[in-house]
């Protein structure tokens, strides 16, 4: 997906399994919303790739992917490889922490739609000679991350069709959306914040229900499940991460984790460290 990575666009995300129209066919599909920016519709009975397309219109390292080969078309002036050490590529979107890192999409059965917590980040890339020492980070390259060209907000939590390879609404949030998705048969999704809210919104149009503010920002995944005929939902609370990495190591210069603490720096102003489970009854 990122042929000789020069970005860290490690494709580690999850890969979601259903059953889908795809150009009007009835598919088995597998969807993959990749940290390079791109979410991917393959067959999953042959692994024929079915659609790739950008997810967040910022990503700008590569114009598009060869449904062919499947590879993309890089955009030269946005190699970090060209210019050797030292050498400071601007502007490159997604950041290295990618458009959605670890934090989980869900897949509603009932619109058909795919719902993404995603990064809206982009950044300066400088790599540099660095030598192995065990124990120690190995990282050669200095970062610093911000919002794309004319923007503020640094996340979005979107509602995708994997289908069509498109984005069907898109909520803005100033910083990433770092918790995972939950999508529940009553026509709800529920997210977290970074700044300590959760979320819940309509599935169709992404209009906001309901907002809780927890003790902390939340990277955790929000659950249901049910006791004694009750219906729950709960979220653990507890800013973290790599975009919560400022305030949970207590660092303070812009390019300290990997850029993400310049990033993020206003973070502080809206939410604390700790750790909560926060449960809420349904009625």
């Amino acid at each position: 997906m990122t042929p000789h990575d020069e970005w860290d666009y490690d494709g580690i995300n999850e890969m979601v399994l259903a059953d889908i129209d795809v150009k009007g066919k009835p598919t088995k599909a597998l969807v993959h919303f990749d940290r390079n920016g791109f979410g991917y519709t393959l067959d999953r009975t042959n692994g024929a790739l079915l659609v790739a397309e950008k997810y967040d219109p910022a990503v700008n390292w590569a114009t598009h992917v060869d449904m062919t080969t499947g590879r993309p078309e890089v955009v030269a002036k946005y190699s970090t490889d060209k210019g050797g050490e030292d050498h400071n590529t601007k502007g490159i979107c997604p950041a290295a922490l990618g458009s959605k890192d670890e934090q989980p999409s869900s897949y509603d059965p009932d619109t058909k739609l795919f719902y993404v917590p995603t990064n809206h980040v982009c950044m300066d890339y400088e790599p540099f000679k660095v030598s192995y020492t065990a124990g120690q980070p190995y990282v050669g390259a200095t970062l610093s991350m911000f919002p794309p060209e004319g923007e503020s907000n640094l996340g979005n939590f979107i509602a995708w069709d994997a289908s069509a390879g498109k984005v069907v609404w898109s909520d803005k949030e100033a910083f990433s959306v770092w918790s995972g998705a939950l999508t529940t048969a009553g026509g709800v999704a529920f997210y977290g914040t970074l700044e300590g809210y959760l979320k819940a919104v309509d599935v169709k149009t992404g209009k906001e229900l309901y907002r809780f503010k927890t003790p902390s920002g939340i990277i955790g995944n929000v659950t249901t499940y049910e006791h004694k005929g009750k219906q729950y939902i709960a979220v653990l609370s507890g800013v973290g991460g790599w975009a919560g990495i400022g305030m949970a190591a207590g660092l303070e210069k812009g390019t300290d984790g990997l850029g993400a603490v310049g990033a993020y720096k206003a973070l502080s102003n809206y939410t604390q460290l700790g750790g909560v489970l926060t449960v809420f009854a349904l009625p």
